[in-house]
């Protein structure tokens, strides 16, 4: 019913126009908005439905990269933008639009595909599932008591060309130890992660960046914002902070004794703290910190095979399973998965399967977050309970995965 196609270069103004009218933003129209669209969106795989020649839906993919378990990078289709215009709601707008964008995917032999869902229930219908999650932890920095830095460890400022070099060195040696972390661009850095447009600070200050040293060496970084407050001449401002990045322990310790006392601002919150984090494990007042939890990257499997031994596993068995893949039927089937030493061989199986469940099950379970007894508990895996157990057992690891940033 509707024409979904690629982009052209002189559909672009009117694309991102759609996309942020879907998201009830402003037009998108200055120069600098079109710079950044440009650096960092390829049109080949931009989608856009169009209604005669006005554009009523709208979809796109970054080629990432993502940490798997191991320390692998396997390719992702990060999907973005998706958007459907009021008028054109319950239409089959967002099904022409979604099959589609996984057909390309498919044709492009990405074995996942990605994204941060806007509205929690839609994804399911098309296979993605929640694989990392993250607390929102608004931090009372009065109660918290870090240990003292060790000695050669310093917490300083980074300004202007300095601080690319530092926080990407960073964040790259730390990125394979972390499933669920991002491969950044060159266009990435520049345009996502150190940007930072007046118009998107809400209020706040502009982005700091700080890093931690060890005998000269750095070994984390901070990126945060400060927001002024004041009550009855008492000082309640805030620190939101953007990103954490760290190689050991101490390194976090000493970014958390920075964050925690900066004068004037006892509060520190954090949208995107992991699940795992030893903060709350520090503060002497447990309630100190205050945590939500929330889903953040959505993985969606495209090819059982090549993720399942993409990744590397923390403990040996065997299981066989049935997937339905209603969206995407090439996945649909009966595997056999047989891990030995870490590693994972998997293939089309003609032997009964112990397991039953729909492919975001997977998506789920994929980057070691997952909860195989819980999902089976809620009726999300039919089968032996035994299996069960090796399924939950093969797939969780010790470290819950973190995604570090919404795209």
């Amino acid at each position: 019913m509707w024409d979904v196609r690629t982009i052209e270069s002189s559909e672009a103004d009117l694309f991102r126009r759609r996309v942020s009218r879907g998201f009830g933003r402003g037009g998108d129209a200055d120069v600098a908005s079109r710079e950044r669209f440009d650096a960092i969106v390829d049109l080949d795989r931009t989608l856009a439905a169009f209604d005669g020649a006005d554009i009523v839906g709208t979809c796109s993919a970054f080629p990432l990269g993502v940490t798997v378990p191991g320390g692998a990078t396997a390719t992702m289709a990060g999907t973005t933008v998706i958007t459907v215009q009021p008028t054109h709601r319950r239409m089959g707008v967002m099904r022409a639009l979604m099959s589609s964008h996984l057909a390309d995917i498919a044709d492009r032999g990405e074995p996942l595909a990605g994204l941060w869902a806007s509205e929690s229930s839609i994804y399911g219908r098309f296979g993605y599932a929640p694989a990392t999650y993250r607390h929102k932890a608004v931090i009372d920095g009065r109660a918290i008591e870090v240990p003292s830095a060790l000695p050669g460890q310093v917490v300083r400022f980074l300004e202007g060309n300095e601080t690319e070099p530092v926080v990407r060195r960073v964040y790259e040696a730390v990125l394979p130890t972390r499933a669920g972390m991002l491969t950044r661009s060159d266009a990435w850095w520049k345009y996502r992660v150190l940007a930072d447009p007046e118009e998107s600070r809400g209020g706040r200050s502009p982005r700091r960046h700080v890093v931690v040293e060890e005998d000269g060496h750095a070994l984390g970084y901070a990126i945060f914002s400060q927001r002024d407050k004041w009550e009855d001449f008492r000082s309640l401002g805030e620190v939101h902070v953007s990103e954490i990045v760290t190689a050991s322990a101490t390194a976090r310790h000493a970014l958390w004794r920075f964050l925690t006392n900066i004068d004037l601002f006892p509060t520190v919150e954090w949208w995107n703290m992991p699940v795992d984090e030893s903060l709350p494990d520090i503060a002497p007042d447990f309630r100190s910190i205050r945590r939500t939890l929330a889903d953040s990257l959505w993985v969606r499997v495209m090819s059982v095979e090549a993720a399942l031994e993409q990744r590397r596993y923390e403990d040996d068995g065997e299981v066989v399973f049935e997937v339905a893949d209603e969206t995407w039927p090439d996945n649909t089937g009966v595997y056999r998965l047989t891990v030995e030493e870490g590693r994972a061989s998997c293939e089309r199986a003609t032997s009964r399967p112990s397991l039953r469940f729909l492919v975001d099950v997977l998506g789920h379970l994929y980057l070691g977050g997952g909860n195989a007894l819980s999902m089976a508990d809620a009726g999300r895996i039919e089968g032996d309970g035994e299996a069960v157990v090796t399924l939950h057992r093969l797939f969780r690891t010790v470290r819950s995965p973190w995604c570090p940033e919404v795209f």
